[in-house]
């Protein structure tokens, strides 16, 4: 009997080694890309926007290689750090995608390769791998529906069976076509996964109760907000709900410096009794860059950047204030430091640690001042050419730098 088990065991861990061995690899099958410019943004909002008076109407969209790189690589981003690319072929859409896992013996991507054919109006799957691992084509057709429908994405995907109506699978192109009502029922999806945060309220409470001691001849400042609160969930939370915690810290500081923008999305009382603005460096764009950038990193939240206009300052150097390194600075740590926050549950935990210790907000966001902004179009393109250049690199890698320097990056 013992030893019945113990050769069950060691098959068992053997075959999952030999799993690992094949599936997952320490370069990605898709190359690595850059990440989404500023223009791939706001395209990517321009496809996935939905007008009011488009809410109670059928809506097509044909989407192009490269919009359906962007529109899959701005959802996707909002579920797991990973890499993509989709190609067109001659009757259908091949794809591949590396999902960052943490670092093992094996690897640090697990790869995923498919194409996607249309048969009549069924779409199938064919050709469906893990790293080296390929899945027979019917296997795959029943396990891959089965493994979204029991899990987290089931609400996803029973909101895309409702609302989407008809899809086209073209030489060149993707037609979708699907009700605008879509919009509010990815709403509703994104207030339920708000309730799963049972002590958002106190932390809220908590804002009002440091707001209302706050000195208004004295700026408030960020990390004013974020250090008590985390402290609290260290404190006073088990290890086990790290990141849930977490998450709520983020959405309740995110919900007083973005009021406004959030009581439409969020209702959960968002009531303050004092409103004073929230300063880094003596600014206030930058906490809100900041913050902004952390909640749709921490949170499955892809409707709440429409609105709250996260990538203000990254979207358009045409109007406004122009283009800024110093807002997209502040964008890229608070990515990082949302990233962080539900990497693991000992990486939540870690970070409440930090933050409870943490009595600057230069620990969090660095130095930015000295970096380029207010640039118009013409401006940015005679000193950096375009996105992607190699001086607009040369400044992204100093901010890199900056943010590899801080030690709770590191």
């Amino acid at each position: 009997m013992l030893k019945a088990l113990l050769f069950a065991l060691f098959s068992t861990a053997a075959l999952l080694a030999v799993l690992l061995l094949f599936a997952i690899d320490d370069s990605p099958l898709p190359s690595l890309n850059q990440g989404l410019t500023r223009d791939d943004i706001q395209r990517a909002k321009q496809l996935l926007q939905v007008r009011p008076e488009e809410r109670s109407q059928l809506k097509t969209v044909n989407l192009d290689q490269k919009d359906l790189n962007i529109a899959a690589s701005y959802l996707l981003d909002h579920f797991v750090e990973n890499t993509t690319q989709v190609h067109f072929g001659q009757d259908r859409i091949d794809c591949q995608i590396a999902v960052f896992v943490p670092e093992t013996l094996f690897g640090h991507y697990l790869d995923f390769s498919f194409s996607v054919r249309q048969l009549n109006d069924t779409i199938r799957l064919k050709s469906f791998k893990v790293g080296e691992i390929s899945i027979p084509d019917p296997a795959a057709n029943l396990l891959i529906p089965a493994l979204v429908i029991h899990t987290p994405l089931n609400d996803y995907w029973q909101v895309l069976t409702q609302y989407v109506k008809n899809v086209q699978i073209g030489p060149q192109t993707l037609e979708i076509s699907y009700l605008g009502s879509i919009a509010d029922a990815a709403k509703q999806l994104v207030i339920r996964k708000h309730a799963e945060y049972p002590n958002l309220h106190l932390y809220q409470q908590q804002i009002n109760d440091i707001v209302n001691r706050h000195d208004p001849d004295w700026r408030l400042s960020l990390i004013e907000l974020l250090q008590p609160l985390f402290a609290t969930a260290y404190q006073n939370t088990p290890e086990a709900d790290a990141i849930q915690e977490n998450r709520a810290i983020i959405i309740a500081v995110a919900s007083y410096i973005y009021k406004r923008d959030l009581r439409r999305f969020l209702p959960l009382g968002l009531v303050y009794s004092k409103e004073y603005p929230v300063f880094a460096y003596k600014r206030v764009d930058i906490p809100q860059h900041f913050i902004a950038s952390a909640l749709l990193a921490a949170v499955d939240a892809s409707l709440l950047g429409e609105r709250m206009g996260v990538d203000k300052e990254l979207g358009d150097a045409r109007q406004g204030s122009g283009f800024s390194f110093i807002d997209l600075s502040a964008d890229m740590a608070g990515s990082r430091f949302g990233r962080m926050a539900i990497a693991s549950q000992n990486k939540a935990r870690l970070l409440q640690k930090l933050m409870a210790e943490t009595k600057d907000y230069s620990a969090i966001i660095p130095e930015v001042q000295d970096l380029p902004e207010h640039m118009d179009e013409m401006d940015f393109k005679q000193r950096f050419e375009r996105v992607g250049s190699k001086r607009y690199q040369e400044v992204i890698s100093e901010i890199d730098k900056r943010l590899d320097d801080l030690p709770l990056y590191q």
